[in-house]
């Protein structure tokens, strides 16, 4: 199943990554349609950060094209248009939760502190303001990151490992926010292998495995077609790829 649409918000085409003798990208193909989440799934070690850092123009494509919405900068300069979340969002030792919203508000110039507010409260950050971010779990870490990633409204939202090593109360909270806080138009590509947990949200997936796409399809086709959920489906593909 093809996945298209005429005007989207991510066209990555013939993406490959070489990092020495290691090929971790190996012709990528992907489309996002405007106003969609969508899924890159994939065990680890599959290439699902490296797609995501080539696509937030934190690193070099060896090879191939990534193309934005309306044309946006490609490159080092699609930082100051996309909304990337890190699996891991490091901080300086001295910099406590306030620094960190103050620091995106003056970098970044589609901060909202009106998001802001609103996601500190969600994500009940306000009881940790002050602390200092070195301090906090890694639960209260991914919430705050993900807190920062959507106080910046965007139309392209890139989520690498959002999920992990949150309690189950706060994975809801985490799905919760990506749905309310995505902007009218704006499209969010969430990487997991945790796809039970969030795969409800999804309106397409894409399977990555060892830096090659597998698969890729809208949800509800999959589950009309194939009479699977997204994760029956996974495990079908990724057993066959003997990835897992």
């Amino acid at each position: 199943m093809e996945i298209t649409n005429e005007s989207p918000v991510l066209e990555i085409n013939g993406l490959e990554k070489r990092f020495g003798g290691c090929h971790a990208l190996r012709g990528v193909n992907m489309r996002i349609p405007a106003g969609q989440i969508a899924g890159l799934l994939g065990p680890n070690a599959s290439g699902k950060t490296t797609l995501l850092k080539a696509a937030a123009g934190l690193i070099q494509p060896t090879a191939g094209t990534i193309r934005y919405y309306e044309n946006a900068a490609p490159g080092p300069q699609a930082r100051k248009t996309i909304g990337f979340c890190p699996d891991i969002m490091t901080f300086p030792g001295w910099m406590n939760v306030r620094d960190a919203f103050t620091f995106y508000s003056e970098m970044y110039d589609d901060y909202s502190q009106e998001r802001a507010d609103e996601l500190i409260r969600t994500l009940e950050l306000q009881g940790f303001i002050n602390n200092y971010i070195n301090k906090l779990s890694k639960g209260m870490k991914e919430r705050l990151a993900l807190g920062l990633t959507f106080s910046r409204e965007t139309k392209l939202y890139l989520l690498d490992e959002p999920l992990d090593g949150i309690d189950p109360v706060g994975k809801m909270r985490v799905i919760d926010t990506i749905l309310a806080m995505q902007p009218q138009g704006a499209s969010t590509l969430v990487s997991t292998h945790l796809v039970k947990d969030i795969e409800r949200i999804f309106d397409c997936v894409y399977f990555l495995s060892n830096g090659k796409m597998v698969f890729s399809g809208e949800s509800e086709k999959i589950r009309e077609e194939r009479g699977q959920t997204v994760e029956q489906a996974y495990l079908e593909v990724f057993i066959n790829e003997g990835s897992i």
